[in-house]
């Protein structure tokens, strides 16, 4: 719900609360009177907006029921006794005596003043849950068009045309020297643009199908450098029965490739997946030249903010991402529970 809206909701409803307790309208032209309508009207505000600010939000939308009960009886029945001694107190300065304070105070009067704070917080709580339910009905839909556009994103980006373009020429070389390697390469390609053509159309897949792909990609980022073994992908635990969002790590594994140098003692980059249970562990580090400051775009270029999105929005409070740099080193950690897919 719109904040304006949540505003003029509140006024419209103290409004009506301060209409609807005017008993009659001549009374408050005295000064005691109406300070003591004031009084009133405020300690229900106090009700209203204790339970609408703190008790609801922290306990009943938590689902911590008991404890909303019993701070709930306790609100409403020790609040109207703090009501009642202001409304005490402003009688006892108009009348300039403060002798027997609490003698009309009763069980009755008491009584009286918890039906009317139970009235307050009920609608304090109320106004709670609708607003929250609003709030999260909006949230649901803005997700919705997020999910939306990055998986529109996701189709675009299905084939990287420079990748596509540089993996044909380096067959084509390969077919005169090797051709054995040439058309190992090329089904090897053909597999890639299958699964890239439909298979990222479901919302989840095998991991290890994902991972197929990922080797797929790895045997032909290989051709492209002349010591294949500077990308390495290492692969452990099990991969049976476990789903996975489709190309959620292949950002990562483009820009690693974009980005490393593969030239002296410290290059290239490696991939490591590990299964526990439900969850899946990605880590990939890559080597960069230090005079090249290509972290900003690893971190923030279009790929990484998609994926990031997608991991909001597919795997919320399920995963964790980490990206650091260091010393000519650039790493990604990414943990996901895979136990809702």
């Amino acid at each position: 719900m719109k904040r304006k809206a949540i505003i003029y909701l509140h006024l419209f409803t103290w409004l009506f609360a301060a209409f609807i307790n005017i008993n009659n309208f001549n009374q408050l032209a005295k000064p005691e009177m109406l300070l003591s309508y004031v009084i009133s009207l405020l300690f229900l505000s106090i009700g209203f907006y204790l339970f609408y600010f703190f008790i609801v939000p922290a306990f009943l939308l938590k689902k911590k029921f008991t404890d909303f009960f019993i701070l709930a009886a306790l609100a409403v029945l020790i609040l109207p006794f703090f009501g009642y001694t202001a409304l005490l107190l402003n009688k006892a300065i108009f009348n300039r005596s403060f002798e027997n304070f609490y003698d009309i105070y009763s069980l009755k009067m008491h009584l009286s003043g918890t039906v009317a704070m139970i009235f307050s917080a009920s609608f304090g709580s109320f106004f709670r849950v609708i607003i929250n339910w609003f709030d999260a009905l909006n949230h649901k839909e803005m997700l919705e068009k997020q999910n939306l556009e990055s998986e529109l994103a996701l189709l675009k980006s299905k084939v990287n045309p420079h990748f596509l373009f540089n993996t044909i020429n380096n067959i084509d070389v390969l077919i005169y020297q090797d051709p054995d390697k040439a058309s190992n390469a090329l089904l090897k390609l053909s597999e890639i643009m299958r699964y890239m053509s439909y298979e990222t159309v479901s919302e989840y897949i095998d991991l290890s199908k994902e991972i197929g792909y990922i080797e797929n990609l790895v045997e032909l980022y290989r051709l492209r450098i002349k010591d294949p073994q500077l990308i390495k992908l290492d692969m452990q635990g099990d991969t049976s029965n476990l789903k996975i969002a489709p190309a959620i790590f292949i950002p990562f594994i483009e820009n690693a490739f974009k980005y490393s140098t593969f030239q002296g003692p410290n290059s290239g980059f490696t991939i490591r997946f590990k299964t526990i249970g439900n969850w899946v562990h990605f880590v990939i580090t890559n080597y960069f030249e230090e005079k090249t400051v290509v972290q900003k775009s690893q971190q923030g270029g279009t790929g990484i903010m998609n994926v990031k999105r997608r991991l909001a929005i597919i795997y919320p409070d399920r995963h964790l991402l980490k990206i650091t740099e260091s010393q000519g080193q650039f790493m990604v950690e990414l943990n996901i529970d895979t136990h809702a897919n």
